[in-house]
C-alpha cells in the first residue's frame, strides 16, 4: 500500500499489547537530552523528521527506543547510508556526533499498538509499507500515527519491527499520555556513552561492525 491515507469509516480495533514494567529499551539520541527525555521537537509536515513525529497537526513529545542496543544504532544512524561497490558502509561524523546510547526501564505497564505482524497492519487497513517505506513517505506514516492515536485513545506508543534490523523491535512511546513511564538504566557503559567521546566512539565502532559499518571522522 504506497501513500494510502487512513480510513475515513473505520469500522476496526487496531491490536493492543502492553509493554510490561520493569522492561529495559536501549535508545541513540542527542546528548543535550536525558536517557528518559522525550524529544519536544514537532516536526515539519511535509519536510524532514521520524516515522511517527509529532507535527503541529498532532503535538506531542515522543521518544523512540530499541529492544537492544545494535538495534537502537541502526535504527537511529543508519537510514541514509549507502554501500560502496564492494558493499561497504561508511558512517559520516554527521550522522554521530552530539549523539550518545543510553537505556532505560520502563516504570509503569504501556499500552501499545502492535504493528509487527501481517495481522496486526491488517487490522488497520494496512501492510508493511507503513513500518519499513523510505523516508519520502513519512509524512504520509506520520499522518497514520496521528490517526491511530484517534483511534486508541489509551496507546502509550507503537510497536513494530525494526527496519534495519528485522530481529529486534522498535518503539515509539508518547509523553503526553506516559510522560513518567521511564527512568534512566545504566548502560550500555558505566559512564555515559556519548560518541563524542574515545570510550564512547570505540563502542559504537564495535556495535556498527556488526552490520560491516565503519565510521569516517
Amino acid at each position: 500500500m504506497t501513500r494510502q491515507a487512513p480510513p475515513t469509516n473505520f469500522t476496526g480495533t487496531p491490536v493492543s499489547t502492553v509493554l510490561a514494567k520493569g522492561t529495559i529499551l536501549s535508545r541513540v539520541h542527542l546528548d543535550i537530552y536525558g536517557s528518559a527525555t522525550f524529544n519536544p521537537v514537532e516536526a515539519d509536515v511535509l519536510f524532514g523528521g521520524g516515522r511517527f513525529d509529532s507535527t503541529n497537526e498532532d503535538p506531542y513529545p515522543y521518544a523512540y527506543a530499541a529492544d537492544r542496543d545494535d538495534v537502537a544504532v541502526a535504527e537511529a544512524l543508519l537510514r541514509d547510508v549507502l554501500a560502496n561497490d564492494r558493499g561497504a558502509r561508511f558512517l559520516a561524523k554527521r550522522y554521530w556526533r552530539s549523539r550518545q546510547a543510553s537505556r532505560v526501564i520502563t516504570t509503569e505497564p504501556i499500552e501499545l499498538i502492535r504493528l509487527v505482524s501481517g495481522a496486526d497492519l491488517g487490522s488497520i487497513g494496512q501492510d508493511t509499507w507503513l513500518t519499513m517505506c523510505d523516508p519520502d513517505d513519512y509524512p504520509q506514516t506520520r499522518a497514520w500515527a496521528h490517526w491511530l492515536r484517534e483511534q486508541t485513545p489509551s496507546a502509550g506508543g507503537f510497536q513494530w519491527v525494526s527496519k534495519r534490523d528485522p530481529s529486534g523491535r522498535s518503539f515509539v512511546l508518547f509523553g503526553d499520555r506516559c510522560p513518567n513511564a521511564l527512568a534512566h538504566e545504566p548502560g550500555p557503559l558505566t559512564s555515559p556513552c556519548t560518541f563524542d567521546t574515545d570510550e564512547g566512539l570505540a563502542w559504537l565502532r564495535a556495535t556498527l561492525a556488526g552490520f560491516r559499518v565503519a565510521i569516517r571522522r
